[in-house]
């Protein structure tokens, strides 16, 4: 796969200098754009699980997801286009996280196709299509799904190896990594590409180390994933007036554990996720689902136990949209291994209403009600917690 990427851009490389002169005629200019998203929160919690961790969580909350884009691009004289996007975090940090930049690459695109290098989403989750949600209030950057509105008991482990609580469907594991990714031209609707990440982990200056590329966000000690190698398939079109929409996904990587705070690392566990997902739509209808997996070659040992990644999750919605309105459903459930040590699987289920109503250009109020379930192996009032979140909020884009 390493001698594909490199022969690959190699060849891009021969294009640019085999084209001609390469110069534009003006350096790029940077445009403004981006979106602020705010949520007014009310979640109320599982009585039980607030008394077994002796806490007491706010019933209403706000929640805001804000970004702005630096973006720009030109076309040399021999026909290749280059450009830049850089994604600043602008407040609220639903993501719960302090980095500032979110995403920053440079691309480069051409009658082969793009290539994407820097810190981005890797092509897997580029192409990938999951159920519909009108508020755009799904997968990990959903206020419920991304386990913003209701606290997720530290024993249960969900799909997403690297990212406790963002639950989806899309292969997150790398997260905004930096690496490289190439996408083929569309032919006849179908769209290819895939990834090459030296570390999963995001804003690494230093040399990639497996061992210190650990997962806290987990509640354990690691994994730690290395190097990750992906690839996808998106087919869209059009039938009769019936859209088609349909995507494939694999990624492919190690991992291994710290044993007890020893940083001399277990041995590797290589894990295969595979993901795929499907549209149908229809006049104002669009029916979705998609499924994911994670499949460990074994269980990666830790103090004497065992951390289990094999996992698996799927989703199901439909929405209606119609002018200014737009509503949907969904339904998302995922089981995972977790520790060997207990018999069963942690389980995490989310189902939700949603809705969208257009108010001008670029301007949207937004709606959801929900319910979250957290149900962990060991059955613990401590390791279980449930509830339902009802939110509204202003998305506006520019």
């Amino acid at each position: 796969m390493k001698k594909v990427l490199i022969a690959s851009t190699a060849l891009v490389a021969a294009t640019m200098l085999s084209a001609g002169t390469a110069s534009a005629s003006e350096k790029i200019k940077l445009n403004l754009g981006g979106f602020s998203k705010w949520w007014v929160v009310g979640a109320w919690g599982d009585d039980s699980y607030q008394g077994a961790n002796n806490a007491d969580y706010n019933n209403v909350d706000i929640k805001g997801d804000n970004e702005i884009y630096f973006s720009g691009s030109t076309t040399l004289d021999n026909g290749l286009q280059v450009g830049v996007d850089i994604q600043l975090e602008a407040g609220g940090h639903t993501d719960q996280t302090t980095d500032t930049i979110d995403e920053s690459y440079v691309w480069l695109a051409g009658g082969f196709g793009k290539f994407i290098v820097g810190s981005k989403n890797n092509g897997t989750y580029l192409l990938h299509v999951s159920a519909p949600d009108a508020a755009g209030n799904w997968n990990e950057g959903g206020i419920i799904t991304g386990g913003y509105a209701l606290a997720i008991p530290s024993n249960v482990s969900g799909v997403t190896p690297l990212q406790r609580g963002w639950n989806t469907t899309a292969i997150v594991t790398d997260n905004d990594a930096e690496g490289i990714t190439y996408v083929a031209p569309t032919f006849y609707g179908l769209t290819v590409g895939g990834s090459y990440k030296p570390s999963a982990s995001e804003d690494n200056r230093g040399v990639s180390n497996l061992a210190s590329t650990s997962a806290a966000n987990l509640g354990v000690t690691g994994p730690a994933v290395g190097e990750i190698f992906g690839a996808g398939a998106l087919y869209s079109n059009t039938f009769g007036g019936v859209g088609v929409r349909a995507s494939a996904g694999w990624a492919t990587y190690d991992t291994n554990l710290s044993n007890g705070g020893n940083p001399a690392p277990q041995p590797d566990d290589r894990v295969n996720e595979y993901a795929f997902g499907g549209q149908l739509s229809y006049a104002g209808f669009t029916l979705g689902s998609s499924y994911r997996a994670v499949v460990a070659d074994r269980g990666n040992t830790q103090a004497g136990a065992t951390l289990d990644l094999n996992a698996h999750a799927w989703d199901l919605g439909l929405q209606y949209a119609s002018g200014p309105y737009a509503i949907s459903a969904s339904y998302y459930q995922s089981k995972a291994n977790g520790s060997t040590a207990i018999e069963g699987e942690d389980e995490i289920t989310v189902y939700q209403v949603s809705g969208k109503y257009t108010l001008g250009a670029g301007v949207d109020a937004l709606a959801t009600i929900g319910h979250a379930s957290y149900d962990s192996e060991d059955s613990l009032q401590s390791n279980e917690n449930d509830g339902w979140a009802v939110m509204t909020g202003l998305s506006l884009q520019f």
